[in-house]
């Protein structure tokens, strides 16, 4: 009898957990296309700092017409080591963004940069709320990042090693972000208003 109170007790624990278990995934789904947007940016913003003719050595060697062995190079922003720095980085850049309110349309969390990465004007005129208050903390924009880099790391990468050896950039120098954005984000089901209206009606069941 006494284990049968204790599983019940254990249960209980359990079941009273479910709604912040449920509010978790939700946080991470209603921020997830803003995350995105955020990641396309930062990482976009890291390949327009570096020069794409720039090359850096592999650790393999070609052997030349004469029969002598030649490092072989490529360029350092498609290079292993400059887009896993990127990936392992991207999100330690979390605590520059704030929630600012809530979008008036889809009443979804407001997340905005408090310095421009490219010197534009930053509007803050909601940064005297304190930060602690808001419903989405920078923490939690830093975790929701994390776990969306994960999920996604190969169709990033994917997607940015193509936009980076393209034309327009390598020799015009016009930025990938646009691009990234339309094709990692707003094409995707996540940053939808079918998408949208189920977070909503998710938050209004808790």
């Amino acid at each position: 009898m006494r284990l049968l109170f204790v599983f019940i007790a254990l249960v209980g624990c359990v079941v009273s957990q479910l709604p912040s278990f449920k509010q978790e995934f939700i946080y991470e789904d209603e921020l997830k296309c803003s995350i995105c947007r955020i990641v396309a940016d930062e990482i976009s913003f890291r390949f327009e700092s570096v020069n794409p003719k720039s090359k850096i050595e592999t650790g393999s060697a070609g052997i030349t017409p004469d029969g002598t062995y030649k490092q072989k190079k490529i360029p350092y922003l498609l290079s292993d080591t400059h887009i896993t720095e990127i990936l392992d980085q991207v999100c330690d850049n979390s605590w520059h963004y704030v929630q600012m309110g809530y979008d008036p349309i889809t009443n979804l969390p407001l997340i905005q940069r408090m310095n421009s990465l490219r010197g534009e004007p930053v509007n803050l005129d909601g940064s005297k709320i304190n930060i602690q208050d808001q419903e989405v903390t920078p923490d939690k924009i830093k975790r929701a990042c994390f776990s969306f880099v994960e999920k996604y790391e190969d169709e990033i990468v994917g997607e940015f090693v193509k936009l980076v050896q393209s034309k327009s950039f390598v020799e015009k120098r016009k930025s990938p972000l646009k691009k990234a954005t339309k094709r990692l984000c707003n094409d995707k089901d996540f940053c939808s208003p079918d998408f949208i209206k189920k977070i909503q009606k998710n938050k209004t069941e808790l």
